[in-house]
């Protein structure tokens, strides 16, 4: 274990989500991350979203995401992957990878 647990990104995560934002939405609103729509979520998401569950599931289990998608999700599609993906293919395009460590983490 490398000793860093869900607490620890809530604070720099949600600062290059906003970051992010600013650099990519002429209308971004560094308020909105701050309602229920904002931290809310993140923190949801950290701590029990399908997300979360289903990523502790292929590290413990060695499974695919999409066999875990099937057996946990009933079929249903985790959008976690296919995000991180886009925004990783965002800021690589962009040169912006060092300025966004926890993204590229994930």
């Amino acid at each position: 274990s490398s000793g860093i647990n869900a607490e620890w990104p809530l604070r720099p995560g949600m600062q290059e989500m906003i970051k992010f934002c600013k650099l990519f939405s002429q209308t971004c609103q560094e308020s909105t991350f701050f309602e229920s729509c904002g931290l809310a979520d993140l923190i949801t998401t950290c701590y029990g979203g399908r997300n979360r569950k289903v990523s502790e599931a292929f590290i413990r289990t060695g499974k695919s995401l999409t066999h875990l998608e099937e057996e946990m999700l009933g079929g249903q599609k985790l959008q976690g992957p296919i995000t991180s993906m886009e925004v990783f293919n965002v800021l690589k395009a962009q040169d912006l990878l060092p300025d966004y460590p926890l993204f590229v983490s994930v």
